[in-house]
């Protein structure tokens, strides 16, 4: 009776680990799995990048007058609505 109870038990934790080590194939499968996907991802993120870069390059070299007026159009625009929000911040402070 003795022996039937130590069998059973050495299957059980046989058992038991044998389905450690599947789940553990499994968690590994798909961590590998998951780090190819973010790897194609990112890949491809940075190509779509370095396109539309490329692209941006080419439009200013081939528009250089017009870009620099574009870029201080915006600027000066930001510091309009950026000194607008500071005065009307300051305003709104006095008027207590």
């Amino acid at each position: 009776m003795k022996a039937d109870m130590r069998r059973d038990l050495r299957d059980n934790v046989a058992e038991i680990a044998d389905r450690a080590r599947d789940l553990s194939a499994k968690v590994k499968n798909r961590l590998d799995e998951t780090y190819n996907d973010l790897n194609r991802t990112v890949r491809g993120a940075k190509d779509a990048t370095e396109d539309r870069l490329d692209d941006l390059r080419d439009r200013v070299k081939s528009r250089p007058l017009a870009s620099v007026a574009a870029v201080a159009a915006s600027a000066f625009a930001l510091g309009i609505f950026t000194g607008w929000l500071l005065g009307r911040e300051s305003r709104s402070k006095a008027d207590f």
